[in-house]
């Protein structure tokens, strides 16, 4: 995953969208540089929603072309979310980046199988899937999730995570 500061990580190429007829967004093209911070302003019934998710591949259903770059991903939080309230702030954040999550685990699961006997070819094996897997999460930088989850919610404003 590059962070060079002029590449280009996310682009709409002529979206348009249109619900039954009436068009939502028409013809937009934009390009989000990798570390900028992005601001969507408009009325209400303008299209900011159908905009950002589509923008996070939620809503698939329109004219014209996404282009995320390989090694990035897109979150998207519901305006209004339906929660579990019988899981933590933390538990719920986490469902966001579960597909990392679940690397991490598997190349924690790795590790620990290398402390169990095993013959040459297991061993070659596991070490082979451990370089696929530590490959995935070094593209998806998820050796600081944990910190980085912190800064959403922070700047989410979110309660405690353990509430």
């Amino acid at each position: 995953m590059s962070n060079e500061p002029n590449k280009i990580i996310y682009s709409m190429i002529r979206v348009s969208k249109f619900h039954d007829k009436k068009p939502i967004l028409q013809n937009i093209s934009l390009s989000y540089f990798y570390g900028a911070k992005i601001g969507v302003i408009g009325m209400n019934g303008s299209g900011k929603s159908t905009l950002l998710r589509i923008l996070a591949g939620v809503d698939k259903d329109f004219q014209g072309e996404t282009v995320l770059a390989p090694g990035f991903t897109v979150g998207f939080l519901e305006q209004e979310p339906l929660l579990d309230e019988t899981k933590t702030v933390r538990e719920i954040v986490e469902e966001g980046v579960a597909d990392t999550i679940a690397l991490v685990r598997e190349f924690e699961e790795i590790n620990a199988q290398f402390a169990e006997p095993m013959d040459d070819d297991a061993m070659n094996a596991l070490i082979e899937r451990q370089g696929q897997v530590q490959e995935k999460l070094d593209a998806l930088d998820a050796w600081d999730l944990d910190s980085r989850l912190d800064m959403a919610m922070d700047a989410l404003r979110c309660p405690p995570p353990d509430t």
